[in-house]
């Protein structure tokens, strides 16, 4: 798959991914937020719990050879959690929100696109943003 392809599906995934996360109450506050070199696929706010959703979208066609939840590393982990930090210093209107950090994976081999969300797939841990 080329570049352009793979580009195109990771960007239909997260529109789906967007539109999933709508029917679950979330309302959508930006897409594909960007703070230097770190990035977050979607961030979306549940009004009635006060709470943040920072969510990495994973979108493949054909079977990977291991869980594609497996494709978001550490280092992946602490970029998108840097990023929901630099949003949380541009946005102080969310301050008292609680956060959390979801990874849904859309998979495309069958019709209509399987997605499957963890909640909660990972949290700040042992590092302090720099």
């Amino acid at each position: 798959m080329g570049t352009t392809n793979k580009r195109q599906l990771g960007q239909k995934g997260e529109q789906l991914a967007q539109q999933y996360l709508q029917r679950q109450g979330l309302e959508p506050i930006a897409r594909n937020y960007r703070a230097g070199h770190w990035e977050v696929d979607i961030i979306a706010k549940d009004p009635k719990e006060e709470l943040l959703v920072f969510a990495e979208v994973k979108s493949y066609f054909a079977d990977p050879l291991n869980p594609p939840e497996w494709r978001v590393s550490k280092s992946q982990q602490k970029r998108i959690i840097k990023a929901a930090y630099a949003f949380l210093d541009q946005h102080p209107e969310y301050e008292n929100f609680s956060v959390r950090y979801d990874i849904l994976i859309v998979d495309f081999s069958n019709y209509p696109a399987n997605i499957t969300h963890y909640e909660a797939a990972f949290w700040q841990d042992d590092f302090l943003p720099s």
